[in-house]
């Protein structure tokens, strides 16, 4: 992870329970903050989206070749 200066650190806390404060920890690796972890968390979860998201324009989408494109613009 990057090296957090002191204006990156929030100055709100969130509430958690304590079976997520300890689940969190289970996940939080050598050397990683919560905060290291949570923003792993949210990285993970936005590759998945974007995974999600191009798997779906893959199955659903109508391509056109290049050539074809070409032609149909006058390129």
């Amino acid at each position: 992870m990057a090296q957090v200066s002191i204006e990156d650190v929030a100055d709100k806390r969130v509430a958690i329970t304590s079976s997520t404060h300890a689940a969190l920890w289970d996940i939080t690796g050598p050397g990683e903050t919560l905060g290291d972890t949570v923003a792993r968390l949210i990285e993970e979860h936005n590759m998945r989206m974007l995974e999600k998201d191009l798997d779906e324009i893959d199955t659903a989408a109508h391509y056109t070749p290049w050539d074809d494109a070409k032609k149909e613009l006058g390129l």
